[in-house]
């Protein structure tokens, strides 16, 4: 199968028109399920809404033609006197009238501790005063038992409800008939005391037809709504985003195919269909073939600089030899030639990592010239350069197999490796013995009679913890050093 470019129809895994299906189907049933069920819910509460108003029309009516006082001897005679008749015809009448489940008045009692009802009338329908009916059970009347209808759970509410409540109440109650919705308030005497709860319900079976029906509409409109949303949404997307998505994808693919191992930068040009959508993928398109092009100049400019970067790295190597010249320079002490306290720095790292991998044969050798500032105070810092220099050479003789550092103005530092580790006490005696060679010639000028202490300490396991540690202890010990030479001289 070909496509409008005529190339071969490829087959995704997972193609989009399959996807934007789901999702259309997804967002249509969605839609539909919550605009039914807010739709039902509002029909719901609009129909119980105008159920209470039309039970609370029937309550008050019939409240209106009760006599209390009659009632209440009524009940308490069991005798049916001419207005109880007057009022049971109509609670009949409005029992027809208004097509109730059910209009009664009755009288919940408490004796001990349970509850009864007891019927003092209630309306009855042609059929029903005929002896026939829905339900195979005897009419109460007045002065009847009629707890047993009710179960037994609800009779301590309709007892409270009858005692306490003064506004018509609403319940949904199921009975014989189906599921009923009750209005129900107490009639009291003009002292409050209560005589009757006065009950009428209306049939929910209105209402539940009427839901089913509801729902049966909104599966249908939902079906409807969503074949045509989905068609015409899928249409859309075939001919807005997929066909220019799909000539965008053969434009691609052909470029990469003709600039695979191309080393002809003109050839990488894409060759991409015009698109007139006046949306993102048409600006998609004109952005790939503007890439294209620079592409295309971007490769001519790479090869044209080739050479360049070719110059570039072969200064690259010479600068980098200029950069390591320039490093010796910064840890090389400009006066003595050997290295500076940057160049100390550098070899505690390294003996820092040794130490880490348990290489731990080494050792710290402090020197500190002595007179320094006097002899700059009285012969000048050019002589003081001399007795620097000075020391510098007989601490590189001295430990010719260690590396030393001039970390100070007059102090220098040896880290002891090799042949000078294995004869520090040996080389110890023979600076000391140099010095005082040196100090006693007085045949030299005072600059050059050298003088200074020194004092070491090699790497202790469970003494020293870190390199810091061996420094500290070559550092104390070259300054009791100085105390003894001192004290000498005094």
């Amino acid at each position: 199968m070909l496509n409008l470019a005529g190339a071969p129809e490829k087959s995704y895994k997972n193609p989009l028109s399959r996807r934007a299906f789901g999702v259309c189907l997804v967002f249509t049933l969605i839609l539909c399920f919550i605009m039914g069920t807010i739709g039902y819910i509002v029909f719901q509460r609009s129909m119980m809404k105008q159920y209470e108003m039309n039970l609370s029309d029937i309550i008050e009516l019939t409240c209106e033609r009760i006599d209390p006082d009659d009632i209440e001897k009524c009940f308490e005679t069991n005798e049916r006197s001419e207005k109880f008749e007057e009022l049971s015809t109509f609670m009949n009448q409005i029992r027809e009238s208004y097509a109730l489940d059910h209009i009664a008045l009755t009288r919940p009692i408490k004796e001990g501790d349970s509850y009864d009802v007891i019927q003092i009338m209630s309306g009855l329908t042609e059929m029903e005063k005929q002896g026939g009916g829905t339900i195979d059970a005897p009419i109460p009347y007045l002065g009847d038992r009629i707890g047993f209808v009710f179960p037994p759970e609800m009779l301590p509410g309709i007892y409270q409800e009858f005692m306490y409540s003064d506004k018509i109440s609403f319940i949904t109650t199921k009975t014989d008939y189906g599921n009923t919705y009750r209005g129900a308030v107490t009639v009291r005497k003009n002292n409050g005391e209560p005589v009757g709860l006065l009950t009428a319900g209306l049939s929910l079976e209105f209402i539940e037809n009427t839901e089913t029906q509801y729902l049966q509409i909104v599966l249908i409109a939902t079906i409807l709504l969503g074949v045509v949303f989905i068609s015409f949404m899928l249409l859309w997307l075939r001919a807005r985003v997929i066909k220019p998505l799909s000539r965008i994808e053969n434009a691609a693919s052909d470029f990469e195919s003709r600039s695979r191992n191309q080393k002809n930068p003109d050839v990488l040009v894409m060759d991409l269909p015009p698109l007139h959508t006046g949306d993102e993928l048409e600006s998609l398109s004109e952005a790939l073939n503007s890439m294209s092009v620079s592409m295309k100049n971007y490769v001519k400019d790479l090869m044209k600089s080739a050479q360049t970067v070719d110059n570039l790295r072969q200064d690259l190597v010479v600068t980098k030899k200029q950069a390591m010249q320039f490093s010796e320079l910064a840890i090389k002490d400009a006066l003595t030639g050997i290295r500076n306290k940057a160049g100390y720095d550098k070899e505690v790292e390294k003996i820092a990592k040794e130490f880490e991998e348990g290489k731990t044969r080494f050792g710290i050798v402090m020197i500190d010239l002595n007179y320094l500032k006097k002899i700059n105070d009285e012969y000048g810092h050019e002589k003081g350069n001399i007795a620097i220099q000075n020391l510098c050479r007989l601490v590189c003789t001295i430990f010719a197999h260690s590396p030393v550092f001039r970390i100070g103005g007059d102090e220098f530092v040896a880290v002891l490796r090799n042949n000078d580790y294995d004869h520090i006490d040996d080389l110890i005696d023979e600076f000391n013995d140099t010095i005082a060679s040196t100090g006693n010639d007085i045949n030299l000028e005072p600059w050059e009679r050298t003088s200074a202490a020194i004092g070491y300490a090699l790497y202790t396991e469970g003494l020293d913890l870190s390199i810091d540690d061996v420094f500290r202890r070559a550092d104390e010990a070259m300054y009791e050093r100085k105390k003894e030479m001192k004290a000498a001289r005094e």
